[in-house]
């Protein structure tokens, strides 16, 4: 699954897309290099990858 996650850095805030399989790894800004821990907050998001699939239902 891919996920989106905002950059924390208040000067960026880039969006970018991380893959699953870096859910607990800390990884760079593409724009600002700012570490980013993937999957420590409630700002990563998954994002649907294929059209007309649904996301997972609460």
């Amino acid at each position: 699954m891919v996920f989106a996650v905002q950059c924390p850095n208040p000067k960026c805030r880039k969006f970018m897309l991380v893959e699953d399989h870096q859910k607990g790894q800390i990884v760079p800004c593409l724009l600002c290099k700012t570490q980013i821990k993937v999957g420590g907050t409630s700002s990563a998001k998954p994002v649907v990858s294929k059209p007309g699939q649904s996301g997972p239902t609460s």
